[in-house]
């Protein structure tokens, strides 16, 4: 009897000891965000490419473009929100000495309500959602959820989800349900 005879199915030697590759098919593995069109997002002065999007998981990759001088709705992220600015740059206090400039890296955090402002140059930023955010009117009221479905919607409507990593239950599916 072999050594590995007597392993369990469940231990890592027994696990994929040959796995091959996954058929790539005409998916393209590199994108170039050039090839996407900007799409306009929730607020006037707002644009997005929509990257990758989890239909699943509810998670959603993005660049954001946001206006000189834009002062976001109030909204609120249910979850976590990852951002990596990449020209401009925007803040949460006006008067506060705590921005973002080209460079940095935030993570908005569940849970979080806020107003971001952008800088006089504007902003342009990689942002990753681990689930959707909640926009405010000016009286409190709750108006979207944007969440990876809306986002995949809005896209679509542009005719901008030809480069766009989609997972749904069933993959590269372009054909939804409203």
């Amino acid at each position: 009897m072999s050594e590995n005879q007597n392993m369990p199915k469940f231990h890592p030697l027994y696990w994929m000891k040959s796995p091959g590759n996954t058929p790539k098919g005409t998916k393209k593995d590199f994108v170039n965000p050039d090839w996407i069109p900007w799409t306009n997002w929730l607020m006037p002065g707002t644009y997005f490419k929509l990257l990758f999007c989890d239909l699943v998981s509810g998670n959603f990759t993005l660049l954001l473009k946001v206006d000189p001088g834009v002062k976001a709705t109030p909204h609120w992220h249910l979850h976590n929100t990852e951002a990596y600015i990449l020209e401009g740059g925007f803040y949460y206090d006006e008067e506060g000495d705590d921005k973002g400039y080209e460079g940095y890296y935030t993570c908005e955090t569940a849970g979080t309500v806020h107003e971001p402002f952008t800088t006089p140059d504007g902003c342009l930023m990689f942002a990753i959602s681990h689930g959707p955010i909640g926009g405010y009117d000016d009286d409190g009221n709750l108006v979207v959820m944007a969440d990876a479905r809306l986002h995949y919607y809005m896209a679509r409507e542009n005719n901008a989800i030809e480069h766009t990593t989609i997972v749904d239950y069933t993959h590269g599916s372009t054909d939804l349900q409203w």
